[in-house]
């Protein structure tokens, strides 16, 4: 066991959003004296842009793909100068000319059709925001009497899955496992205003933490956090057998590796604190990014949806010759099961039975994210699942023995969640209270 001499008044864990954004904050006060523990090999967290599967030029970012919410006071306003190629995007999934609608069985579905199915899918959502729960049960427990009444329709049913699919989509879990009663508290009204980055996310972020020249210890895996000495020195633990001591840490590693017991605590974390952690829900979320010879699609397309229940959301990027196509909860799951071959094979059979009347090329490269089987992040984002609100988020940022403290995307009590400005808004948040105690 190799152990630093210096005593480190704050160890972040983690340098994803919420780790650089209270390095960031740390960093105002000049003497403080931290270092952030990163397990990966690179910073950044879920937010990671590759360009050597396809090339240099084109970027793809694996996991977070857009800054939400975005408006001048999100912690990303003031880096504008960072990527000169940020743009407005404003168009995640929405029904407009550049977004065709499709049958499973490849036929052009009619506009009057899509509006009534969108007519039905808002009420749907509307009976779940007005309905005055005592006890919490599920989205889709709520709306089931009412869609139960489309079964005799199986086109407009199919259309309406659909539309439910983008809560789902944006969510990543399914509606029978989302709460009702914290429906619409992942935004906190806040409204969705997105930004593009064509140069990738994990590329501008890596520029950020360059730009700060921020302490980052790499490869840092984090096995155990013992806070039971009476000295009040943190002690953390790595796999490779190294010893890090410091008077408070801040965990901001994902709740899906938390919900793993990634990290043993020494004493046992409190039951309340567990308890929060067992409600949240985690959501999965991936991609896969096909890229073809030419292009076989209309290219003034900005995406296309499919009633499909597996492939219902696909992204167009025509000046990559690439399409995107975006899976969520269940389905999502399942796929990770799946070797690769076969996941392609499938994502063809529906875009040949799409455009049946033209040459549908194999792909030439083609990379498809597994973010549940990733042992730094076990999982996408948080959510509201069924007996989580507000309190569960509030338990979570909860700091415990005075010492250890919790930042992260799925603890932004009163802010946003699931979101790099969620992450970044509570990582800025606790580490303002370890300064205020170490001022005390």
């Amino acid at each position: 066991m190799t152990c630093t001499s210096e005593i480190f008044d704050v160890i972040i864990v983690g340098c994803g959003a919420a780790g650089i954004a209270a390095a960031i904050e740390l960093q105002t006060i000049p003497q403080l004296k931290f270092i952030l523990l990163e397990a990966r090999n690179r910073v950044g967290g879920r937010i990671v842009t590759d360009t050597t599967t396809f090339d240099i030029n084109t970027p793809v970012d694996l996991g977070a793909q857009w800054v939400h919410h975005f408006r001048p006071e999100h912690p990303l306003y003031k880096y504008n100068e960072l990527s000169k190629d940020i743009h407005i995007n404003n168009h995640f999934i929405f029904r407009s000319l550049a977004t065709p609608f499709f049958d499973i069985d490849g036929t052009r579905i009619s506009s009057n059709k899509i509006q009534k199915a969108e007519e039905i899918s808002n009420r749907l959502c509307n009976i779940i925001k007005e309905s005055s729960l005592s006890i919490d049960k599920s989205m889709f427990d709520v709306i089931k009497s009412e869609y139960i009444q489309y079964n005799n329709d199986p086109q407009m049913k199919r259309l309406i899955d659909l539309f439910l699919g983008i809560i789902e989509q944006y969510e990543a879990s399914n509606l029978d496992q989302l709460s009702a009663k914290s429906y619409l508290l992942s935004d906190n009204g806040i409204d969705e205003y997105n930004l593009s980055m064509p140069n990738g996310f994990g590329i501008f972020i890596e520029n950020v933490v360059q730009q700060h020249q921020l302490p980052v210890e790499l490869n840092s895996i984090v096995t155990r956090i013992d806070t039971s000495l009476s000295n009040s020195i943190v002690r953390i633990y790595t796999k490779d057998e190294r010893l890090f001591l410091c008077k408070y840490v801040l965990i901001t590693i994902p709740l899906g590796c938390l919900k793993a017991h990634s990290i043993e605590f020494i004493p046992s974390l409190p039951e309340w604190k567990q308890n929060a952690i067992d409600i949240m829900g985690v959501g999965l979320s991936n991609k896969i990014f096909l890229q073809f010879p030419f292009v076989f699609w209309d290219p003034t397309w900005y995406s296309i949806l499919c009633t499909s229940p597996q492939f219902r959301f696909i992204l167009c990027r025509p000046n990559e010759c690439m399409l995107q196509i975006k899976l969520a909860a269940r389905t999502a799951l399942e796929f990770e099961e799946k070797n690769d071959k076969d996941i392609i094979d499938k994502v063809m059979i529906l875009l040949r039975t799409i455009f049946s009347d033209r040459n549908v090329p194999e792909p030439t490269r083609f990379l498809i994210t597994k973010w549940n089987q990733d042992e730094f992040s076990k999982g996408a984002y948080s959510n509201f699942a069924i007996g989580a609100d507000n309190q569960t988020l509030i338990d979570l940022a909860r700091e415990c023995n005075d010492r250890i403290y919790w930042a992260g995307e799925h603890a932004n009590y009163d802010g946003t969640i699931g979101c790099v400005d969620s992450a970044l808004e509570s990582g800025e948040r606790q580490v303002k209270k370890i300064i205020q105690k170490i001022k005390q």
